[in-house]
């Protein structure tokens, strides 16, 4: 019974290997048939980002700063 299963389990092991050599294979030759007519597909333009206009740093801290107002506010109303 235990040569058995040492039979099966070699048999699977090499079948695995024996998969995954070719499938090394042929993705190679897939890369190498790819990089040769790569010409053919040639990449989409880039598109440039828009320019957006500059946030200016007061209108932020305003609004930071009003956040940690109303934050301080509602910690003085809550019970210790």
């Amino acid at each position: 019974m235990f040569s058995s299963a040492l039979i099966i389990m070699l048999v699977g092991m090499g079948f695995v290997f024996v998969f995954l050599g070719i499938q090394v294979i042929i993705t190679l030759l897939a890369a190498k048939v790819g990089s040769k007519y790569a010409y053919l597909l040639p990449e989409p333009e880039k598109k440039k980002p828009a320019a957006a206009a500059p946030k200016s740093p007061a209108a932020g801290d305003t609004e930071i700063a009003a956040v940690i107002a109303a934050a301080l506010k509602q910690a003085g109303k809550l019970p210790l």
